[in-house]
């Protein structure tokens, strides 16, 4: 395969495998605190893209502005549904399924609520809009800013999460939760400030990673649908309760999806059409080969205590 084929997929895998891991650690945070496996997530990295271009538009094109607000809108949507929907349903004590199915009745309603803005103001497919250059130029490579601002930002949020994970009261709180929440009510932890501050973190977390995807790519309400199975494969292949394990596997996916592909059409003229099978792949192989994914490994690779399921 020629270098430049090569340099490109590389690239393109790191860009897209660190937003598909920041995507994912909100999923895994509502796996492992909350105990729902919310289909809603599609909508929250939506609003995130759709908030950044709002703003790109009227307000700022400075990227860290747009990410700040991202996060805030996309965390308070969030917030509003779990306040709106979710707590009262599970002070119902319904099963898992009722809420999956909750879940999914969210992310409906957000959806065609979104649809329904952006028909009105004419929003389908807009890059948002901040300003790029080339960084590197060379006759194998052409690395833009875009890459500048989606990789670090992506880890330095990957890093600022694990702190408050593991150097917080609030991480503690949520360690506890997701260990065993009926002795974490018996010893007085706040559990619905808790959820909130849960939920504020998944919104804001699926938010940046929303708008980052809008300046990759381009804004449109299915853009979180569309990336959902690559996330949802992401967190199966790390165990679905354990952030190492996440990060691996949205790396671990977004390989397989980029440099793979390119590889199996290079070689044997496989379509790029397939590329959107690959998710589905890596989570049968996974729950019939591994069901606990790579948590064991990604955890000893670099210590981040593994967190329960809901099976713990």
């Amino acid at each position: 395969m020629p270098t430049s084929l090569i340099l490109d997929s590389l690239v393109r895998s790191l860009q897209a495998g660190s937003l598909y891991a920041l995507m994912a650690l909100g999923l895994t945070l509502t796996m492992a605190v909350v105990r729902l496996p919310n289909f809603a997530h599609a909508e929250l990295i939506t609003v995130g893209g759709y908030v950044a271009l709002i703003v790109s538009m009227g307000v700022s094109t400075s990227v860290p502005v747009i990410l700040c607000l991202a996060f805030i809108g996309a965390g308070l949507v969030a917030l509003i549904t779990h306040r709106a929907v979710y707590r009262p349903l599970a002070r119902l004590n319904l099963s898992t399924y009722a809420m999956i199915l909750a879940s999914f009745a969210v992310g409906l309603i957000l959806r065609y609520l979104i649809f329904l803005l952006v028909d009105r103001f004419d929003f389908f497919d807009k890059p948002v809009k901040v300003p790029q250059q080339v960084l590197i130029r060379t006759p194998d490579l052409i690395l833009t800013s875009v890459f500048a601002w989606g990789v670090p930002t992506a880890l330095l949020l990957m890093l600022a999460l694990s702190v408050v994970l593991n150097r917080t009261d609030l991480g503690r709180q949520m360690r506890a939760l997701a260990n065993n929440p009926t002795l974490a009510k018996v010893i007085g932890i706040p559990v619905d400030r808790v959820h909130d501050l849960t939920w504020l973190l998944v919104g804001g977390l699926a938010g940046v990673g929303g708008a980052l995807w809008g300046i990759y790519t381009t804004v449109n309400p299915l853009m979180g649908w569309l990336t959902l199975l690559s996330v949802f494969a992401a967190t199966i292949l790390g165990g679905m309760t354990s952030f190492a394990g996440t990060i691996l596997g949205a790396y671990v996916v977004s390989f397989s999806e980029n440099l793979l592909m390119q590889w199996l059409n290079f070689q044997f003229r496989v379509d790029f059409s397939f590329k959107p099978a690959v998710p589905f792949v890596i989570i049968i192989v996974v729950l019939l080969a591994r069901p606990q994914g790579l948590t064991g490994l990604a955890d000893s690779l670099n210590g981040l205590r593994r967190w329960r399921g809901p099976t713990g």
